[in-house]
């Protein structure tokens, strides 16, 4: 039986930050804006991959959120996040985004480093697909072109977000093709 209230103990297992209590998972989502992802297959029907059920799967960014804000205690396996600069960069955009009240969940299969929804993305489409980017890093017109072009292709504005170290704030650039007539 876990607590009603935080801190809400989940466990480190191989560098993945995991909950497995029910009621857990629901108030990280709830109350607090916590996706995750749920990653084990449902026992009846192991081979399917549609329907997945607990453990939830934090992000390195929501557990590092949860533990400084003391929602979560992490048992097991230590749990050392960030570990690189460009770590410490991503922390510091899911931090913005969740401060301006978005849900933030991971992009990958939108190429991009995260999805950001208005509301309870089981509710609300994501229109933004949020890439990381180096503030002095150089495109060639191909790579813009293919980033534009695959925000547009599934329905998403892409914003090129980069850390100014000197200002200590985000530049953001947001990209989306439209019809040409």
């Amino acid at each position: 039986m876990s607590p009603s209230q935080p801190p809400f103990a989940v466990e480190c297992t191989g560098g993945n930050v995991l909950v497995t209590d029910v009621a857990t998972a629901m108030a990280l989502r709830r109350d607090h804006r916590i996706v995750g992802a749920l990653i084990a297959s449902h026992p009846a029907k192991p081979q399917q991959n549609n329907y997945l059920g607990l453990p939830l799967q934090l992000l390195p960014e929501e557990a590092a959120v949860l533990q400084q804000t003391n929602i979560i205690t992490i048992t097991g396996d230590k749990f050392a996040w960030p570990q690189s600069d460009r770590d410490t960069v991503r922390l510091k955009l899911y931090k913005h985004f969740r401060e301006l009240g978005y849900y933030v969940t991971r992009a990958v299969k939108f190429g991009g480093d995260f999805l950001l929804y208005p509301g309870e993305p089981m509710r609300y489409h994501s229109p933004f697909v949020a890439t990381l980017v180096g503030f002095d890093e150089k495109f060639r017109p191909r790579e813009l072109v293919a980033l534009g072009r695959l925000g547009t292709n599934v329905k998403k504005t892409r914003l090129m977000c980069a850390w100014d170290a000197d200002r200590q704030t985000f530049s953001i650039i947001s990209m989306n093709w439209s019809a040409m007539g």
